[in-house]
C-alpha cells in the first residue's frame, strides 16, 4: 500500500536506486496548460498524459517521469501558458540529459499536446540530442504522439478524419472517463460560424497572419485571431463516459504493447538503417 511505483515523483531516491538496478527505462510524459474551451480545464493535455503514462507503467513495470507541463500552444486565450518550442525543446533535452546521467537507457516520450510548432521543434531536439551528445552513445529514445496509441476501431483517426482536433469529442470523453468532476458539460460553448468551421478544416486555421509589406520574403507575424473566443475544434457534444474509456484502454493498450516489443529488442547498439532526406527547401525555378 505504500509503494508509489510508478510515479516517480512520489518515490525516494532509494526507490528509484533499487529500481534502476534491476531496469534503465522510463516513460516521459508530456502535456501544456492551454485553452480548452469553457468545459475542459487548462490542464487536460497534461491531465491526459499523466494518467496514460502511469497506466502504461504499471502494465509494463516502468518507471514514469513527471509530467511536462511546459510547452508552446500558440493560443492566447486567458489561461494558456506558452513557453517558446525552442525553450521547450532545452527543457526536455535537458530532462533527458539528467535522466541518462542516472543511468537511464530507454527513454519513452509520450506527447499528449500536438501543435505544429511544438512536435516540430521536439522532433528536432531528440535528434540533435543524439547526434551531438556522447552520453546518449548507447541510449534508444522513442518519442510516441498518443494519437497513434489506439486500438483497431481506429477511433481517434476517425475523429481526426472528421475535424475533431481539440477540445472535441476526444478529449473530452478523456477527461470524462479520468477525472469526470473536471468536466463542466453545462457550460459548453462554440466558437460562431464560420470560425468554427475553419477550425475544424484545419487546426493551425486559429491563427492570422499579418505583414508590414506583403511580399513573399518578408516574414508573417502569425497570432491567433482575435475574434476566436472559446477555441475547441471538434464536436465535444459527441462525447461520454464510455468512449472516454474505450480510448484510455486502446491508448493503454498500444503504448504497453508497443513499448514493450521496444525493450525486448533494444540491444543498446546503433546500427545502420534507410534513411530518406526531407525535402529540398531551395527554389529552383528559374
Amino acid at each position: 500500500m505504500n509503494d508509489p511505483f510508478p510515479v516517480m515523483e512520489n518515490m525516494t531516491v532509494k526507490m528509484v536506486r533499487e529500481y534502476l538496478k534491476r531496469k534503465q527505462s522510463i516513460i516521459l510524459p508530456v502535456g501544456v496548460i492551454e485553452q480548452h474551451g469553457y468545459h475542459l480545464p487548462l490542464k487536460t493535455d497534461a491531465l491526459i498524459a499523466a494518467h496514460i503514462g502511469r497506466r502504461i507503467g504499471e502494465r509494463t513495470g516502468i518507471l514514469v517521469a513527471p509530467t511536462i507541463h511546459q510547452s508552446f500552444s500558440g493560443g492566447g486565450l486567458p489561461g494558456t501558458i506558452n513557453v517558446s518550442p525552442s525553450v521547450m525543446s532545452l527543457v526536455i533535452s535537458d530532462v533527458l540529459v539528467s535522466l541518462v546521467s542516472q543511468g537511464f537507457r530507454n527513454v519513452y516520450v509520450l506527447r499528449c499536446h500536438g501543435g505544429s510548432e511544438n512536435a516540430r521543434a521536439l522532433d528536432n531536439a531528440i535528434k540533435l540530442l543524439l547526434r551531438l551528445n556522447p552520453a546518449f552513445e548507447n541510449v534508444m529514445v522513442a518519442l510516441f504522439p498518443l494519437s497513434e496509441l489506439q486500438g483497431e476501431d481506429r477511433m481517434r483517426t476517425q475523429a481526426l478524419r472528421e475535424g475533431d482536433w481539440h477540445a472535441g469529442w476526444v478529449e473530452t470523453s478523456l477527461v470524462m472517463a479520468l477525472e469526470p468532476d473536471l468536466v463542466r458539460m453545462d457550460e459548453l460553448e462554440l466558437d460562431p460560424e464560420p470560425l468554427l468551421k475553419m477550425q475544424i478544416d484545419h487546426p493551425d486555421n486559429y491563427q492570422h497572419a499579418e505583414k508590414i509589406v506583403d511580399d513573399p520574403n518578408v516574414i508573417p507575424r502569425m497570432t491567433q485571431r482575435p475574434d476566436i473566443h472559446v477555441g475547441v475544434m471538434g464536436y465535444p457534444e459527441r462525447a461520454s463516459r464510455e468512449l472516454g474509456e474505450r480510448l484510455v484502454e486502446s491508448a493503454v493498450h498500444a503504448g504497453a504493447t508497443k513499448i514493450l516489443d521496444l525493450e525486448a529488442k533494444a540491444d543498446g547498439v546503433y546500427k545502420e538503417v534507410p534513411f530518406t532526406p526531407e525535402p529540398l527547401i531551395f527554389n529552383m525555378d528559374p
